[in-house]
């Protein structure tokens, strides 16, 4: 699967079955809106976990203590 991580554009094998063809696309993609295109082989992009984002914030953020 060929997914973008800035907005919901993502291609994979059900949607069209030419590997070369989806890199093309990914491709295009890019080109068109300079967004980042990340390739896995998960049947779906990853997701954030269902958290409160203050708790990934702590966690990201070093604490001042």
């Amino acid at each position: 699967m060929k997914y973008c991580l800035d907005c919901d554009w993502s291609t994979s094998a059900a949607d069209e079955p030419s590997r070369s063809d989806r890199s093309r696309a990914a491709i295009a993609h890019h080109v068109d809106t300079g967004h980042t295109i990340d390739s896995s082989e998960s049947i779906r992009p990853p997701t954030t976990p269902a958290v409160p984002s203050e708790i990934l914030l702590r966690d990201l953020v070093p604490s001042r203590d």
